[in-house]
């Protein structure tokens, strides 16, 4: 864990708080990012690389090795300009009562809350103005199944999005519905090993990741789930380092060394109301990207 905190307690919690919150940003997988405990201040922008744009052919060769050789690396900037934070206080007496074993629990479930709020913020931007026409007709999820993903894997292979690194992102309940489809409990989850058949997971299917979600957001065009490929969004997350990182008993960025998944974390006291506060934020941005990256599946109208 990359951070620069220096109170033993502090760490642990910190590295509660990110387990948990990298476990909930799964999804984040399918798009482009960039994440870092680089400091930045909100409002600026970072410019991330985009995956997945067309390349030219390959040449034959002809005595050199320059030839066709140019690249422009396509970056999009993003701002960094969403800020949520998560906080929870214990009193003088809290503090005095509460095992180490009780503050890691409450980290998890903050970290679990902050982590789907990010995604539905991000998951807002999936719209029909922005990536066009569902992938397959509108479905209910008792319907959903082996060979709907077979229709959305169809459509993404006409909007030539690339066959490699393909996501797909389902609310819950279509999840389920795709768990007791027979062809996926038959062929795909007795074949894997024994916790990913207890814990109900299906890693891939047709050429698919998969996530379940439960924070699609409710944006009145009946969003269920959707296709990605990172070239259709791209994500940027920094560290939002405190005007006065002195005044805290203990502050700084959290980073998981593999991914770059980032956090701030901030501990004080207030002496007014004898409170220890515990401050654990997110600064993040994204922007719409390629719009063929991104196939959206809508459930019925209501």
């Amino acid at each position: 864990m990359a951070n620069t905190l220096t109170n033993l307690q502090d760490i642990r919690i910190s590295q509660a708080f990110l387990e948990a919150f990298r476990a909930a940003l799964q999804p984040l997988r399918a798009f482009s990012t960039d994440f870092s405990s680089e400091f930045l201040e909100r409002g600026k922008t970072v410019n991330v690389p985009v995956v997945g744009n067309a390349l030219p052919v390959s040449s034959d060769f002809a005595g050199s090795y320059s030839q066709n050789a140019d690249r422009t690396v396509t970056t999009i900037p993003v701002v960094c300009n969403r800020h949520k934070v998560r906080s929870f206080h214990l009193t003088d007496k809290e503090a005095a009562e509460s095992s180490f074993i009780k503050l890691e629990r409450l980290a998890g479930s903050e970290a679990k809350q902050l982590a789907q709020d990010v995604l539905q913020d991000i998951f807002s931007v999936i719209t029909l103005a922005n990536y066009g026409a569902p992938a397959i007709a509108a479905v209910a999820a008792e319907a959903f199944n082996a060979a709907s993903v077979l229709g959305i894997r169809g459509a993404c292979a006409q909007a030539k999005m690339p066959t490699t690194e393909r996501s797909l992102i389902l609310d819950d309940s279509y999840y389920t519905a795709l768990l007791g489809d027979d062809k996926i409990s038959h062929s795909y989850l007795m074949q894997m090993s024994q916790p990913s058949l207890m814990e109900a997971r299906i890693p891939r299917i047709y050429g698919f990741d998969v996530y379940d979600t439960i924070v699609l957001p409710d944006n009145g065009e009946q969003l269920v789930g959707f296709a990605a490929h990172p070239a259709g969004l791209a994500v940027a997350m920094r560290y939002l380092a405190p005007l006065r990182p002195e005044s805290y008993l203990e502050s700084g960025p959290v980073s998981d060394p593999e991914t770059g998944i980032t956090f701030g974390y901030r501990r004080f006291y207030d002496n007014d109301s004898g409170k220890e506060i515990v401050a654990f934020e997110c600064l993040y941005g994204f922007v719409t990207a390629i719009a063929a990256g991104i196939k959206r599946i809508v459930g019925p109208a209501e």
